[in-house]
């Protein structure tokens, strides 16, 4: 069967009758942008869901369900744009992660065009509770209903709702369709404080909330991962390195142990790239020596600081390089991760 545009809309029921949206499962966008007020805490969007909707009435993120001939990201940033009149390309992806699953069979209404039924819900006032049985009426005063569910077939499938974590350079603006109350910038540690969707406030207490980050980036290493003829100018490469990292942060970045929020970042150069230029956000240190002691050495004072804090400090120091020597050197509560995390 041809792919087409809306064929995800349906729904998976498992064996004890519970529904979730979306014949090839869901996705939704948790897109964040810095927080002008507050450096080390980024807002991040949400949806006050239609009291029609499911779960309507409560906040969550813009998403819906998959069309066959879509992975995550294209779903959710299509559903974004349709409920925010956000362009996917004003945002950057950076990781996606299933944080729901749920088996079942997939069943739809026969005879029911859901276009329609979405132009209908929209017509219904915010206090008025629509149910299955609840379509409107006809032109003779008597109720419309809509069909029951049919099963479509008796396959199991496996029902999966991917988030799909991603930056904005800044607050977008927002449109609301139908499907949407109200659009909001919420800080990040305000998110918790509103009436969630149970399953978006289950994954969201699962690993979705970042943590600060104070990133340090071995340059030398970073370039060296890609061969892209870097060592014909060492230093006009690292400048450019060092353009595209800046342009970058503040940034989410992906952690073995969730997320973290890169407020601030700091570059070591070392040899003939200390000649690079960068009048960016990244904090540039020139090595007199070895960057690898330059490295151990503020990634040290750094950890040294977040430790003497309340609660083991306000942030995370990370350290972006592939050199297993550099590793070993570095304290333990200083987290290391590739090049790949930062570059994708």
């Amino acid at each position: 069967m041809a792919a087409s545009e809306g064929d995800g809309n349906g729904w998976v029921v498992s064996a004890g009758g519970d529904r979730r949206w979306g014949r090839f499962g869901a996705a939704g966008l948790l897109l964040r942008a810095a927080d002008p007020a507050d450096p080390d805490t980024p807002l991040v969007l949400l949806q006050h869901r239609a009291v029609w909707t499911a779960s309507g009435d409560t906040w969550a993120l813009p998403g819906g369900a998959r069309d066959s001939h879509e992975n995550a990201p294209q779903a959710a940033l299509r559903e974004t744009q349709e409920e925010a009149e956000i362009r996917p390309a004003d945002v950057a992806v950076r990781a996606e992660r299933v944080t729901s699953r749920m088996p079942g069979t997939v069943w739809h209404r026969p005879g029911l065009d859901m276009r329609h039924v979405a132009e209908m819900m929209r017509r219904l006032r915010p206090d008025q509770k629509p149910a299955d049985s609840a379509a409107g009426t006809g032109p003779d005063g008597r109720p419309r209903t809509i069909p029951p569910l049919v099963q479509e077939s008796a396959d199991a499938v496996e029902w999966t709702y991917t988030t799909v974590v991603a930056d904005a350079p800044h607050a977008l603006d927002t449109v609301p369709n139908n499907e949407s109350l109200e659009l909001r910038w919420v800080p990040e540690s305000r998110v918790a404080d509103l009436r969630l969707m149970p399953a978006f406030a289950r994954a969201w207490a699962d690993g979705l909330r970042t943590r600060p980050v104070e990133l340090v980036v071995d340059v030398a290493n970073v370039l060296g991962s890609r061969p892209d003829g870097w060592w014909r100018d060492r230093a006009g490469a690292t400048t450019r390195l060092l353009a595209e990292l800046g342009a970058e942060i503040p940034r989410t970045l992906e952690l073995p142990e969730g997320f973290g929020w890169v407020a601030r970042a700091h570059a070591v150069l070392e040899g003939a790239a200390r000649d690079a230029e960068h009048s960016g956000p990244l904090v540039v240190h020139r090595a007199p020596g070895s960057g690898d002691d330059a490295i151990a050495a503020l990634a040290a004072e750094l950890a040294g600081e977040a430790s003497a804090g309340p609660e083991g400090g306000p942030r995370r120091v990370v350290v972006v390089t592939a050199d297993r020597g550099l590793r070993a050197r570095l304290p333990e509560n200083v987290l290391v991760v590739g090049p790949r995390a930062l570059l994708g």
